[in-house]
C-alpha cells in the first residue's frame, strides 16, 4: 500500500472509532465513482459513521459504500488517491495531505467559504512524513445517531 494512503486510510479509522468522519475528495478524478452529478465536484464532502444503516467498506486502497444522492442510493467508489482531507466535524479535529489538495483549488479559499469558520483552526496541513493527530477524549460529547448521510457544499 502506498504510504499516504496507508496514513489517509489509518486516519479515517481513527476517526470513525469515536464518531463521524467528514471525508473530502476530488471526484473528478477517473477511479472515482459517483453520481453524474458530482463528477465535477473538487471538494465532495460526505460524512461516515459506523452506525449507518447500510453498511460501507473502507479497506487499503477506497471507501466503498451505497450512499443516497437526492434520495437516490448509488454505489460509490471512493479511494483513497482522491481524498485530501478528513476531518470529525464534532471534535473540529483533522488533516489536509496538501500533496493530494487538486491543484487548481486554492484551500485557504475553500476553507474561508466551504467550511464553517469554527473548523478551520484545528485543521492539520500534513505532509507524507506527518502522523495522524489523536483525537482528544476528554471532554468529548457523546456519540450520537448518524444513521443518514450529508452532503456538505
Amino acid at each position: 500500500m502506498d504510504t499516504l494512503n496507508k496514513k489517509k486510510y489509518d486516519f479515517l479509522l481513527h476517526l470513525l472509532e469515536t464518531g463521524d468522519a467528514l471525508v473530502c475528495l476530488d471526484a473528478r478524478l477517473p477511479e472515482v465513482d459517483v453520481p453524474e452529478n458530482q463528477k465535477g465536484n473538487s471538494s465532495l464532502n460526505l460524512i461516515f459513521n459506523l452506525n449507518f444503516r447500510r453498511p460501507f467498506t473502507v479497506n487499503e486502497d477506497a471507501i466503498s459504500a451505497t450512499l443516497a444522492f437526492n434520495g437516490r442510493p448509488h454505489e460509490c467508489l471512493l479511494p483513497f488517491e482522491s481524498v485530501w482531507a478528513i476531518y470529525d466535524p464534532d471534535m473540529k479535529n483533522g488533516q489536509v495531505w496538501e500533496e493530494s489538495v487538486p491543484t487548481d483549488m486554492n484551500l485557504a479559499d475553500h476553507m474561508m467559504q466551504g467550511t464553517p469558520d469554527k473548523l478551520e483552526p484545528k485543521l492539520k496541513s500534513v505532509k507524507t512524513s506527518g502522523k495522524p493527530t489523536p483525537t482528544p477524549h476528554a471532554g468529548a460529547k457523546p456519540k450520537r445517531d448518524r444513521s443518514h448521510l450529508r452532503v456538505i457544499k
